[in-house]
């Protein structure tokens, strides 16, 4: 009997000083973050998380000390660990807004200026935004009330919109280029016809494709996510509520169409 207790008694000293090592590290990475050296906050809540992986402020904390060093998919990673330890609604909703920003802020980092055309977003950027938004609906799920998650995912979803409006104007521009192009090979065929036997004009040559006019084209800082009046909030919300309510409609009919039982064969 006394040899168990005394193991019992091992143990709980042993996690007591576990305990207090891990609450000295995050009192030290807190320190440290707020005074802005968010290299060693980095450290200390790293250390803090050795001491014990499913602690939900060594996660969050560590999360945004790489957020601030823009070590983005790092950050992610500890955002999703502190979703996995949230204990209640409020503590998931928060690690969810910080991972969507977190995603929205890997998709600002791949955007490119081409020429002197709007900034796009390539394929992995597009995936980014979209996750960004998914992480904010998740966030206002459980915590319907949070308006920087509202403000948020308003912004990404107007950002996402545009990017797609970018896309379909890219391809309108592209298919009249190959248009205009193709007239350009027939016109120059049917001049060669005509003056066989005729030295080539230059003044009567096809001119060359035209650069497209980017006169109209926004400035690469207007597609910049900005904060967003409470009206276009709201405007966005209702917008992305409809686009959601249209994707379960469709899912709904995928899934009838596939549980309809087959006519018997007679």
């Amino acid at each position: 009997m006394m040899k168990y207790l005394s193991l019992l008694l091992v143990l709980l000293v042993s996690h007591s000083i576990m305990a207090q090592s891990e609450h000295k590290s995050l009192l030290d990475g807190t320190t440290a973050y707020e005074k802005g050296d968010f290299e060693t906050a980095t450290q200390k809540f790293e250390k803090a998380i050795e001491k014990n992986s499913s602690s939900l402020k060594g996660n969050f904390n560590l999360g945004n000390s790489l957020f601030k060093r823009q070590k983005y998919d790092e950050a992610a990673t500890y955002y999703q660990n502190a979703v996995g330890a949230a204990t209640d609604k409020k503590e998931k909703a928060q690690a969810l807004y910080n991972l969507g920003n977190t995603r929205l802020a890997q998709a600002k980092g791949s955007m490119q200026t081409q020429g002197q055309g709007p900034a796009t977003l390539d394929e992995k950027g597009q995936k980014h935004l979209e996750e960004a938004i998914d992480s904010y609906k998740s966030a206002l799920r459980n915590n319907a009330q949070d308006y920087d998650a509202k403000n948020n995912l308003a912004t990404a979803y107007k950002l996402l919109r545009q990017q797609q409006q970018q896309q379909q104007q890219q391809q309108q521009q592209n298919k009249d280029q190959n248009k205009d192009q193709n007239k350009d090979q027939q016109d120059k065929k049917d001049q060669q016809d005509k003056q066989d036997d005729k030295k080539d004009d230059p003044s009567e040559k096809p001119k060359d494709n035209q650069p497209i006019d980017n006169d109209n084209q926004k400035d690469p800082k207007e597609l910049e996510p900005k904060e967003l009046s409470k009206d276009e909030v709201d405007r966005l919300l209702e917008i992305i509520e409809q686009d959601d309510k249209k994707v379960q409609e469709k899912l709904m009919k995928r899934k009838r169409s596939k549980t309809k039982k087959p006519e018997k064969a007679w």
